[in-house]
């Protein structure tokens, strides 16, 4: 893994510690990732009952963290890349088992 690759995958990592903080995103995320597919705004403001500006802006801000796309095949569609949240996942894990490690 290279060294951009590996930065990119921490700051997913860094954006997926503090999603809590911020229920829309957390929401909208998770609903993308167990749904897996792509999406529009006003569909993930329906199954979510959230307003569609809400959506929009918890849409654009996950975008902006790196944690959605925007689809290239479906205008105004989004999708989630499970594989990098997955390894984004992973690496959080084997950081925190190297810190606990350490401890004793």
């Amino acid at each position: 893994m290279s060294e951009k690759q590996l930065e990119e995958f921490e700051e997913k990592r860094d954006a997926l510690l503090n999603i809590k903080r911020a229920p829309s995103q957390y929401m909208i995320l998770f609903h993308l990732l167990s749904k897996g597919k792509t999406m529009t705004v006003r569909s993930l403001s329906k199954e979510l009952e959230l307003t569609p500006k809400a959506t929009e802006r918890a849409v654009a801000k996950l975008v902006e963290k790196g944690l959605v796309q925007k689809s290239t095949f479906q205008g105004g569609s989004y999708h989630c890349d499970s594989k990098q949240i997955l390894v984004s996942m992973l690496l959080t894990n084997l950081e925190l088992y190297e810190d606990n490690k350490k401890r004793k």
